[in-house]
């Protein structure tokens, strides 16, 4: 009896096939809700799995009543899993509508593997390189100028950010079922391409916003003095020396060096040339 329950556990369909279950919004919610601790216990060995099985329960408890086909499903969905906490919620509607659906394991299986390499890439460039510098900035802007709620306002623009997308995604991911891989394969590509150019226009407004580099140099000529800065390197393109600082501190970065390397390398070349006259 036991070897037949653990071949059914191991098994590629589900026992009971019927596909009327109904999730209704409260269960709906409770599966988006709980993906917001999607991380809470991220390992090494399978990452982000404990925290989405957590979310799919309440879910998988309603669709399958079967206590066999609930195993097979649990087991499943405890395997090696990682992808954009942002995103995640548009698998776990594609995932509940298979599972409503009860498609075969290893179909569900595939779409996951297939899906979350892709999604991760579109939520870290979403996420990373523009939603968080464009609050960040914004937040920084304002403490600067001694707002003392710029904290604040930085944690709800973030999080205003991050809803507008979350939940939507959840129903639109729960809305596209199987279909949703071919969208994926069609639409990947483009938007990674738009959210990574997005964001390199957002460093590179930040760099030349936020860094500062002045240069004590200058040149005495028969017409008067001129500075190397503002005569001839501002001339050639504007805040040059900005983006000179930030692309060596991309190179030591690509180079293996951590942020508190680079920025002890920049305090000690900051105080020597310094030192030297030219800072």
């Amino acid at each position: 009896m036991k070897q037949n329950q653990v071949s059914h556990v191991d098994a590629d369909t589900y026992t009971d096939t019927s596909t009327d279950a109904v999730l209704d919004k409260k269960i709906m919610r409770l599966s988006w809700l709980r993906l917001l601790w999607v991380q809470a216990s991220f390992n090494y060995q399978r990452m982000q799995s404990s925290g989405f099985l957590y979310a799919m329960i309440p879910a998988l408890k309603r669709i399958h009543t079967n206590k066999r086909d609930l195993a097979a499903s649990l087991k499943l969905h405890n395997e090696f899993f990682n992808t954009s906490p942002w995103l995640v919620t548009f698998m776990a509607g594609v995932i509940l509508a298979m599972e409503k659906g009860k498609q075969p394991l290893e179909n569900i299986r595939s779409f996951k593997v297939a899906a979350m390499g892709p999604i991760g890439g579109i939520g870290d460039a979403m996420c990373q390189l523009t939603i968080l510098p464009i609050t960040a900035s914004i937040a920084a802007s304002l403490a600067l100028d001694k707002v003392a709620v710029a904290p604040l306002i930085f944690l709800v623009l973030f999080n205003i950010a991050r809803f507008s997308l979350f939940v939507p995604l959840f129903n639109y991911g729960y809305r596209l079922g199987m279909s949703a891989l071919d969208t994926l394969k069609e639409q990947t590509a483009a938007f990674s391409r738009g959210a990574t150019m997005l964001g390199l226009m957002v460093v590179g407004a930040l760099s030349a916003t936020f860094v500062s580099v002045k240069l004590d140099l200058a040149l005495n000529l028969n017409e008067g003095v001129l500075n190397l800065q503002e005569g001839v390197l501002d001339k050639i393109m504007p805040n040059i020396l900005p983006l000179a600082v930030v692309i060596g501190c991309y190179k030591l970065i690509m180079r293996g060096f951590s942020p508190v390397k680079v920025m002890m390398v920049m305090i000690v070349g900051a105080t020597v040339l310094h030192y030297l006259g030219i800072l």
